[in-house]
């Protein structure tokens, strides 16, 4: 994702200098202080300051890759080898491998004896809890997404007042109008750019974090109802897209 935001400011400014213009020319700070500040400070007043300091790391995690669920695979089948041979008392020992908490709870409620039913309720509730969360964190983005365009028009329009301010300046008049319409383009680049694809990727990871997490659930109780290691790939598998399947299957 960060090469894509890159490669987008780079047509832009290719674009600008193959119509004759000058790439010092797009750089306003009055513009980029009202645009990203307003930005901040208008999704500030709709969050709370916890969810605010988010912002940041949320950035950097929306540049990961999505979960790979053929690992989660292969561990769960080993798991059920163990239930299988041992017993799922035998599991507890194993519990230290398993670093998805998800999955740890899902094991720990499997060991202390639970039936099918609780388990899926209580993992489905955690999932339940963990798409709050993560709706939550979204729209910080998707809303600085909208607020961005807006103050970027409010930058314009204060920038035209200006200009209309000393019309008895006509030699001013080009400049003061390309400075005022720096406004709209800096809110355009951070919508466009910046904040909407961030908000597409976590989007994006949610999704799969999801579908990881209901494979896992299928896991826990494929291994409860005792699937042999075999079985339980051929049960998971599916989950998997078909050209992971082609591959894992070579």
């Amino acid at each position: 994702m960060p090469i894509g935001m890159l490669l987008a400011l780079v047509f832009m400014i290719v674009s600008n200098i193959m119509e004759g213009g000058d790439p010092a020319g797009l750089i306003a700070i009055p513009s980029f202080v009202l645009v990203f500040g307003g930005t901040f400070a208008a999704t500030a007043t709709s969050f709370t300051v916890g969810e605010m300091l988010r912002m940041p790391k949320l950035a950097i995690k929306g540049f990961g890759k999505p979960a790979r669920l053929d690992g989660t695979i292969t561990q769960m089948c080993d798991l059920a080898e163990v239930a299988r041979k041992d017993g799922a008392l035998a599991l507890e020992a194993r519990m230290n491998e398993v670093e998805d908490p998800f999955l740890r709870h899902g094991m720990t409620l499997l060991v202390d004896g639970a039936d099918e039913h609780r388990i899926q309720d209580e993992m489905e509730a955690m999932m339940g809890a963990i798409t709050d969360r993560h709706t939550r964190n979204i729209s910080t983005w998707t809303k600085a997404a909208g607020f961005a365009p807006i103050f970027g028009l409010m930058g314009t329009t204060m920038g035209l007042i200006s200009m209309l301010g000393h019309l008895d300046q006509p030699d001013e008049i080009g400049h003061s109008l390309a400075v005022a319409m720096t406004a709209t383009l800096y809110g355009l680049i951070a919508s466009n750019v910046l904040f909407t694809p961030i908000a597409d990727k976590l989007t994006r990871l949610h999704q799969s974090e999801m579908l990881a997490k209901e494979l896992m659930i299928d896991g826990v109780c494929s291994i409860l109802h005792g699937f042999s290691s075999r079985a339980m790939t051929e049960r998971l598998e599916v989950w998997l897209e078909p050209s992971a399947r082609a591959k894992k299957a070579a």
